[in-house]
């Protein structure tokens, strides 16, 4: 499970990458708030470091009524999600950045280029910080209250 972490999260990254650089993968209607690479930068980088960490205790995250070792394990991984969440995000938003300015030089500025690089740079790290604030935090806080149930 470790090693498909280590491939999970470089793939994640690549995406953005290779997004904000080279291709435009959305239809132009889906690019309003829609973003697959995005998306896939941010719960791939999720998955992959989570899987990197717990390996097989990782499903111990998801059971409805965990024992206090399961707990614990659960609130570790949620709490490593937020961080990775908010992390990928910001990564992103300089992937974004750098493919701005990159695209800023010479004669020609290409502008849908420009403003592909700033949409996805935003669109990233908005879905970094809504995974962390409205998705992991809380299951990690359900976790936690879990756990001094049992105590």
């Amino acid at each position: 499970m470790r090693i498909l972490g280590f491939a999970i999260t470089p793939f994640s990254l690549m995406v953005i990458i290779i997004d904000s650089f080279f291709v435009s993968w959305s239809p132009q209607y889906l690019k309003g708030i829609i973003d697959p690479s995005s998306l896939v930068c941010v719960l791939g980088c999720v998955i992959g470091t989570s899987l990197v960490a717990y390996g097989s205790e990782l499903g111990k995250a998801f059971k409805t009524n965990p024992s206090q070792e399961e707990a614990i394990t659960a609130i570790n991984v949620y709490k490593l999600a937020v961080r990775v969440s908010i992390g990928s995000g910001l990564i992103s938003t300089l992937l974004g950045w750098i493919a701005i300015l990159g695209h800023m030089g010479g004669i020609g500025i290409d502008i849908a280029a420009l403003t592909g690089g700033a949409a996805t740079s935003l669109i990233t790290i908005l879905y970094g910080l809504t995974f962390a604030f409205c998705l992991f935090l809380p299951l990690q806080y359900y976790f936690q209250s879990q756990l001094s149930k049992d105590s």
